[in-house]
């Protein structure tokens, strides 16, 4: 299901509705068997399944017990060493994991790891976001940094976007305010049915940089990547 932009949805709208764009926008890249590290609620699970070029998802999460999950992984990990064997998938996701990792080289080492030649990732983590997950916040991995990661591990190929530029950080910024900031109920309520309709204007305003280099000066969100195993 598409998110919908509403009061309720202020906070987590920008990057559900960046991320279900950048997989549509990829699913024709996935093949064979993908594995999706950091399943969670496996959101995406239905529409990676309907890339023609997908044979199958396996549902890759931490060990049971460390967490509580709504959806029960495939396969469970330490965190360290993925139990599969090497060159043995076809396609990797990794969505909004990087920054709940200690160290992120592990598992974009890990995925680099199980990729078969010729295999591909794609990967999404926040930017400008408000703390959660707490206290397994760890890391915002800018552009660079992220890319540097990833050319250290192997990846070739390396494609660094984001689902926005500064309209859509500012958007995104005061709609974390409004839904975090310690105030009453009913003025929370009021702000949100107010701004809704204005961020909503912010990110139409937006596109027209969507495509604009990231450089000095740029603000971003969200990081949106793509990496091949050669």
């Amino acid at each position: 299901m598409n998110p919908q932009l509403n009061s309720g949805t202020l906070q987590s709208y920008f990057n559900d509705a960046s991320i279900l764009k950048f997989v549509k926008d990829n699913v024709k890249d996935l093949h064979g068997k993908v594995l999706d590290i950091g399943c969670g609620k496996m959101r995406y699970k239905d529409l990676i399944l309907s890339g023609k070029n997908v044979k199958s998802y396996e549902g890759l999460d931490l060990e049971e017990g460390k967490f509580t999950y709504a959806v029960k992984a495939d396969l469970y990990w330490d965190g360290i060493t993925i139990p599969l064997e090497n060159n043995s998938i076809d396609s990797v996701v990794v969505f909004e994991v990087l920054e709940h990792c200690p160290d992120p080289r592990i598992v974009i080492n890990e995925a680099f790891r199980v990729l078969k030649p010729n295999g591909v990732m794609l990967f999404s983590t926040p930017f400008l976001y408000h703390l959660h997950g707490s206290p397994f916040d760890y890391a915002r991995l800018t552009p660079f940094g992220a890319k540097n990661m990833l050319k250290e591990a192997g990846f070739a190929d390396i494609e660094i976007g984001s689902g926005g530029r500064w309209d859509a950080s500012l958007g995104q910024m005061i709609s974390i305010w409004i839904c975090n900031r310690p105030m009453p109920h009913p003025i929370r309520r009021i702000l949100s049915r107010l701004y809704a309709p204005v961020f909503r204007l912010l990110l139409s305003v937006d596109r027209k940089y969507a495509k604009l280099p990231m450089k000095d000066g740029t603000m971003i969100p969200n990081i949106l990547g793509k990496a091949y195993k050669k």
